[in-house]
């Protein structure tokens, strides 16, 4: 039987046996964002010639953080929950070589670790923030989030969030970040593209993958991946073309100084200018 391609970067076995099939409840859009993100790096190790070595996956705490230490052949951080940011910081500064790629969900970025979000992408770290996002808490019993929409019907809002949602793109560009692009699990080749690009791009990329969660949303699905197919529009341009919409494409690309170099600018002009040690 011929095993799926991306299985070379997945731990098949551990301590206490199997660790496959994934955790992840039936039909979780995590295991998509899995698969496309895997494509995407086995991309650039076999054509762009990057070494596996230097990836890098950190996640905090959520669904999305099964993804990482439980399951991928990479060096790996399970951390803190909302602090993933904080980790990737100081591995970066460790070793700058590294390709980091952060897997959050939208609680883990948009509450919790909101503020640390606003300011990695102010300071343009060298980093690929990958944000699941789903709409709710999933892992801890399907509460209302930051980005729950209005209306929504979660466990905490059973008549109804009335609170407006974050916008976690605008939120990155307008923080800073240099490369912003949103998509869904419905559109798995244009996810992997995006993916690979913020690999690339030196500064902060942030990708925001909306997903479904059939088991708090109680529906099935090939109906929630339908209903995200229908409910986004590509944006041209930057202008979103049809109102009432969730706006997907990229958003932002652009080039600034990145948070490492510029430091290390500093480090080299005050290292020239050391006065020679006395031995």
């Amino acid at each position: 039987m011929k095993k799926h391609p991306m299985l070379k970067y997945l731990k098949e076995k551990g301590p206490l046996g199997d660790r496959l099939p994934l955790i992840m409840c039936p039909g979780c859009g995590c295991g998509q964002v899995l698969n496309v993100a895997l494509h995407a790096v086995d991309r650039l190790i076999t054509e762009e010639g990057i070494p596996k070595e230097h990836f890098v996956f950190i996640t905090g705490v959520g669904c999305s953080a099964r993804l990482t230490s439980h399951y991928l052949n990479f060096d790996s951080g399970w951390t803190l929950h909302g602090r993933t940011l904080a980790i990737a910081t100081g591995a970066l500064l460790a070793n700058p070589k590294l390709r980091i790629i952060v897997i959050t969900g939208d609680g883990d970025t948009g509450a919790i670790g909101g503020n640390h979000f606003i300011h990695a992408c102010r300071r343009n770290l060298d980093i690929t923030i990958l944000c699941i996002n789903n709409g709710l808490y999933g892992m801890t019993g399907g509460q209302v989030a930051p980005t729950s929409s209005v209306g929504m019907s979660t466990t905490t809002t059973p008549y109804g969030n009335t609170e407006q949602s974050f916008d976690l793109c605008k939120l990155a560009q307008t923080a800073g970040a240099t490369y912003v692009a949103r998509w869904t699990t419905a559109h798995p080749h244009q996810s992997r593209r995006a993916i690979e690009k913020g690999i690339l791009k030196k500064g902060t990329a942030f990708i925001e993958i909306m997903a479904q969660c059939p088991v708090h949303r109680k529906r099935s699905p090939a109906e929630m991946l339908k209903e995200l197919k229908k409910n986004t529009v590509r944006v041209k341009n930057g202008r979103q073309l049809e109102e009432g919409k969730i706006p997907v494409g990229e958003f932002c690309n652009i080039q600034k100084p990145e948070w490492i170099e510029s430091y290390q600018k500093i480090i080299d002009r005050f290292a020239g200018n050391r006065p020679p040690s006395v031995s």
